[in-house]
């Protein structure tokens, strides 16, 4: 290893394995602004969201409600989801050799390397679980009890707290090494100049992709769809990834917006080719998050089985409906109406508007997907939980103040790629 390269200790590795290589490159262009404390800003504006959110904790216990587990579950699915859309991006991306996306290539590696912090940060949901999935009560699995459930007792094999613990930090543990991998395979090339890299990338890329489609799929199920233990839909992982993918996309646009904005932190490095691409993605994926979403209520619609549409009934009814309608209009109709136009996706302050609609919808999304069945449980008194807007702002500013310190340690591109030229002058 490169004497410049040099390993972090834990537990600071587990923001970032590396100290600081940005001083290897002269060109501003390659670094982060040496003025921008927005890292810091974020990461306090977290902190500060988070121990609101605490409020909710004490709340609970003195008025014995279930709020803050919940609320929590949804602000840190939101942001796993984003990683986890990351993930997939870089690994694609390397499997089909794409060269247009690699200027931004280190945006979507810096954000799916945020998942060993929120492996950290999993902790409360799994001492949560009582609190949050229905099937952890022991009296639904006794025969007898005036709490018994027949069907919850005919999953009991796999809807258990032993067994669901050791799933997630199975798909926790996963994520975490295949984050690691793109990411010091990555700075290492930068350092070192490795020649190998490519093809380092696209082994770690093939095996990934199969394991990233089985454990999403899984963690999906596992994490939110066991909510309503009852209700189940075979292609809800597909869901979570379309959601997932697009919101990634959405937020490394945003992110390489706001940084050219602030100084010369990748001028001329993505152009607007980079970002029509990037701007087709989140249009082809707010369909086909629309398509799936269709296709899951439309064929439990047709096949009118009580297990599955009730869970539809509760979001139909008491106040929910509007929600469900404000999804259909403000996840679809609108982004479709706006970003169909090829014009549309070469406004840049458009797109960044559009990018973080992207970005709050997937949340919305996920609070319609958990509210209902955790902390108003059984779809009824629709509403919007203040712990549930702490949570969510307090998870996410610390989760980008992260990465945007993580990023500041390193070059913003990678620039010792082999067709990074080709990349840097891509037009069309």
């Amino acid at each position: 290893m490169a004497e410049n390269l040099r390993k972090s200790a834990f537990p600071k590795s587990i923001i970032d394995p590396y100290h600081p290589t940005v001083g290897l490159t002269d060109r501003a262009a390659y670094k982060l602004s040496s003025r921008s404390r927005m890292w810091l800003i974020c990461v306090c504006v977290g902190i500060a969201g988070l121990a609101v959110s605490l409020i909710g904790l004490v709340m609970d216990k003195i008025e014995h409600t279930h709020v803050f587990f919940p609320a929590y579950l949804i602000a840190w699915t939101f942001c796993t989801s984003i990683s986890v859309g990351a993930i997939f991006f870089v690994i694609i991306n390397h499997l089909t050799k794409a060269r247009w996306s690699i200027v931004i290539r280190r945006i979507f590696e810096g954000l799916a390397f945020s998942m060993p912090m929120l492996a950290i940060l999993s902790i409360p949901i799994l001492l949560g679980i009582h609190d949050i999935y229905h099937w952890s009560h022991a009296e639904l699995y006794t025969p007898g009890s005036p709490e018994f459930d027949q069907i919850i007792y005919d999953k009991r094999v796999y809807l258990n707290a032993p067994f669901f613990i050791a799933r997630v930090l199975l798909y926790l543990g996963v994520w975490s090494f295949i984050s690691w991998r793109l990411w010091t395979i990555s700075i290492k090339q930068d350092v070192e100049g490795d020649p190998m890299a490519p093809v380092e990338f696209r082994k770690l890329s093939a095996w990934g992709l199969a394991v990233m489609a089985v454990t999403t799929a899984f963690a999906s199920f596992d994490l939110m769809m066991s909510t309503d233990p009852h209700w189940y839909s075979t292609i809800f992982g597909v869901y979570f990834f379309a959601g997932a993918f697009s919101t990634s996309i959405a937020l490394a646009t945003f992110t390489a917006l706001l940084l050219q904005k602030q100084g010369d932190s990748l001028k001329g490095v993505v152009n607007k080719s980079h970002y029509l691409d990037l701007g087709k993605f989140m249009f082809g994926f707010t369909v086909f998050w629309a398509y799936i979403a269709f296709s899951q209520y439309m064929l439990i619609w047709y096949g009118n089985v009580p297990e599955e549409t009730i869970w539809y009934r509760h979001r139909l009814e008491h106040g929910w409906e509007y929600l469900s309608a404000a999804l259909l209009a403000f996840h679809f109709v609108l982004p479709f109406v706006i970003l169909i136009s090829q014009g549309a996706k070469r406004i840049l302050p458009l797109l960044a508007i559009m990018a973080v609609w992207f970005v709050v919808m997937q949340w919305l999304d996920h609070y319609w997907l958990v509210a209902p069945s955790t902390i108003f449980y059984g779809g009824k008194h629709a509403a919007m939980s203040w712990v549930a807007l702490s949570a969510a702002v307090g998870m996410f500013a610390l989760y980008y103040g992260v990465f945007l310190y993580r990023m500041g340690r390193h070059s913003l591109v990678p620039y010792n790629d082999p067709r990074f030229e080709k990349s840097l002058h891509f037009h069309q």
